[in-house]
């Protein structure tokens, strides 16, 4: 929670929004030291400091994605407002505005990049973070998988804990899966007993692609390919079956991680 915009403010608040243990001193509350981020704009890193200095600041680093956009990595975003992963602590809230959406188009919609494994991270959700629908598969080729909504990227200890919260109204959907591709057609010659096979070659049915899923649905199978006329001895080519479609992407791919899930809106997908 922020610290109050205006009115009076005391050493004591900085101490219960920054975590300081008695005795408090001013000069442990610069900006970049062990208590205070760099996330406040307001507060310096040296030289003269007041309780002014700390109206409306934060233990956490805020970052508000208002725009929609594809593919975006959250310690991309943190790094670009002063964070620094390697030493840096800071508690990360992101807030996704109602009417935007992050997408994916290769990879997955929104990731949390490498962030400080203490780091607290909580991502509030009022818009929609999409996965990519996989690719159909042509003839013979499997569907191509979908995309995650929300990646986390694998880490090891720390005392981070990682919050999701999908609001009213909000969608966190992995991508459907790619319709499989459709079984090819066979053919076959005609054959008589003193010439064998010869002639025209007779060509079956190509199979049905199957069709790409919806949000965190799976792509359906092709079906196979068929035989025409001409005779059983005579095969040039054999008919092949209908090819499976393509897994669903993750709405939420913990990564091993431990990550609370709220939702009050639609997850469609996985969250494992």
């Amino acid at each position: 929670m922020a610290l109050q915009a205006s009115g009076a403010i005391s050493l004591a608040n900085l101490a219960t929004e920054f975590g300081d243990t008695t005795p408090n001193s001013m000069s442990e509350f610069y900006a970049g030291g062990s208590l205070v981020g760099t996330n406040n704009a307001s507060v310096p890193a040296s030289g003269a400091i007041t309780l002014a200095n700390f109206y409306s600041a934060t233990s956490a680093l805020v970052l508000d994605i208002t725009s929609s956009a594809s593919e975006q990595n959250i310690l991309t975003l943190a790094t670009a407002a002063g964070y620094t992963a390697a030493t840096d602590t800071t508690p990360i809230i992101v807030n996704i505005a109602s009417g935007v959406t992050i997408s994916g188009s290769s990879t997955h919609a929104l990731r949390t990049g490498a962030l400080n494994a203490n780091s607290d991270l909580t991502i509030n959700i009022s818009g929609s973070v999409d996965g990519f629908t996989g690719t159909n598969g042509g003839t013979n080729q499997n569907g191509g998988v979908g995309g995650d909504a929300l990646f986390f990227e694998t880490s090891t200890g720390g005392t981070g804990t990682y919050i999701v919260n999908v609001l009213s109204g909000a969608n966190l959907r992995g991508g459907g899966g790619g319709g499989g591709g459709r079984g090819n057609r066979g053919a076959r010659q005609q054959y008589d007993g003193k010439f064998g096979c010869f002639g025209t070659i007779y060509y079956g049915s190509y199979g049905s692609a199957g069709a790409a899923g919806g949000f965190g649905v799976a792509g359906s199978n092709g079906t196979g390919g068929s035989y025409s006329g001409g005779s059983v001895q005579c095969i040039t080519q054999s008919p092949t079956g209908g090819r499976p479609g393509g897994a669903a992407g993750f709405a939420l791919r913990k990564n091993s991680r431990t990550v609370t899930l709220n939702n009050s809106g639609t997850v469609a997908g996985s969250a494992a």
